[in-house]
């Protein structure tokens, strides 16, 4: 795992006590993940994996790869990708901040509002 963040981190430009601040840890606790001397718990995990763009999976050496396998998406977020695919990025720009909009509340606020605005 240690060889993982040290790659992701890297290529990131970010620095550990960059990382440390986001993980809400020392800077000295960080180092530890990236000698081997320590390990992440795993909500550390998961906010490492979401911080790089990678899963859990790949951070523990489980995978080895850090893509995304779009054969273990629901049909639903496959029709999504191919409607991404032929969007222009100023589209992408728009829906990524409506997703984070709707990250943030219920889904049954969410839904509601479809309803209603339609």
């Amino acid at each position: 795992m240690k060889t993982k963040i040290n790659e992701l981190l890297k290529e990131s430009g970010q620095t550990q006590q960059q990382m440390a601040d986001y993980l809400g840890i020392s800077q000295a606790s960080f180092y530890a993940y990236t000698i081997g001397k320590a390990e992440p718990s795993l909500e550390k995990l998961i906010k490492l994996a979401d911080y790089f763009g990678c899963s859990v999976d790949y951070l523990i050496g489980h995978q080895t790869s850090n893509m995304l396998q779009i054969d273990d998406f629901s049909e639903n977020k496959k029709a999504v990708l191919h409607e991404l695919s032929l969007m222009t990025d100023d589209q992408v720009l728009l829906l990524i901040g409506y997703i984070e909009r709707i990250k943030e509340q219920t889904i049954e606020n969410a839904v509601n509002k479809i309803k209603y605005s339609k």
